[in-house]
């Protein structure tokens, strides 16, 4: 298992923001990422999970302990004529060409999500009116709690739109059982190239964690609403709302984490003044962010009664 140490981890995400790491752990199957978790628990040392780095803002003040990464932990392992079992660190659009290699219809809407597995299944990822819980037989989770290994059906987690119940300060996911449908190569090919230039066509380039807000509802989208108000192509610091879809904020000059918290928190504060709408972001906290940096993560109402809140309860609040 490789071991890097007091690394900036900010070239590990898609925004290109993030301070030090005090410790960088790339294990590459269940068995070190368990004996990891036994050692840190033992040494007292904090730790956290970082995938593929899409999904994420990273402070810039850096992350205390132990940052476990788990794009070392990738495979995929064909189980029967429709199913697959697939490592938490497989990044998505590598499973969607594998499969079309194997004329397994299903996972085609992943081709261009720059995220892994693990956070798919956290985050019930999806694109063009699919999601992750279409396709989701299985999920294997280490409890770091009880210290076990455990199995979940779908039924037995409540996913909803880009969310689910997984505790992940609790669980952490090592791997994903797929039900997926025969097809051809052609014609799942073909359906990953039509997903893959309407992506293009209406998502901005450059460094981005990707959609910052989730959609208020399924008829009235965050994007649409942002630029009703006016914020495309507003800056604060290095961070700019794109001019091409309004709920993508890209690192447009060095930008930090507090360029990004303040410029969310103003869109948020404006919207919820203007319209009474509140937009929960989708992206997730990863390190020690300040109070003034937390309150994105926290409805107006829980705002005013908030004192303080540690990365734990923030984490609950954000899954919730």
């Amino acid at each position: 298992m490789n071991k890097l140490e007091n690394i900036s981890v900010s070239n590990m995400t898609t925004i290109r923001i993030g301070g030090e790491a005090e410790f960088v752990y790339f294990p590459e199957n269940p068995d070190e990422l368990i004996s990891l978790i036994y050692e840190l628990r033992e040494k007292k040392i904090p730790w956290s999970v970082l995938g593929g780095g899409s999904n994420v803002l990273i402070s810039s003040k850096g992350v205390k302990g132990a940052l476990i990464c788990t794009t070392s932990m990738e495979w995929i392992t064909k189980t029967s004529p429709e199913t697959i079992v697939v490592g938490a660190g497989t990044r998505l659009p590598r499973l969607a060409s594998h499969t079309s290699q194997l004329g397994l219809s299903g996972c085609e809407f992943y081709e261009g999500i720059p995220g892994t597995v693990g956070g798919a299944v956290i985050m019930n990822a999806g694109a063009h009116g699919h999601s992750t819980t279409d396709i989701l037989e299985k999920v294997v989770l280490f409890d770091t709690k009880k210290l076990e290994m455990i199995s979940l059906v779908p039924s037995q987690i409540a996913f909803g739109y880009r969310k689910s119940s997984i505790d992940t300060s609790r669980y952490i996911v090592l791997e994903a059982k797929y039900r997926l449908k025969q097809g051809t190569m052609a014609q799942i090919q073909n359906q990953m190239k039509f997903y893959s230039k309407e992506r293009e066509s209406k998502q901005p380039k450059g460094f981005s964690c990707g959609c910052i807000f989730r959609n208020p509802n399924p008829k009235y989208s965050a994007g649409k609403l942002i630029d009703e108000m006016g914020f495309k192509g507003y800056k604060i610091g290095g961070a700019e709302v794109s001019q091409k879809h309004a709920n993508f904020i890209l690192n447009a000059e060095n930008a930090n984490s507090e360029n990004m918290c303040n410029i969310i928190n103003t869109i948020q504060t404006q919207i919820w003044t203007g319209k009474h709408v509140w937009l929960q972001p989708e992206i997730q906290p990863l390190g020690e962010f300040s109070e003034e940096e937390k309150v994105i993560w926290l409805h107006p109402v829980k705002r005013r009664n908030n004192t303080e809140t540690n990365s734990e309860e923030l984490l609950k609040i954000v899954n919730s």
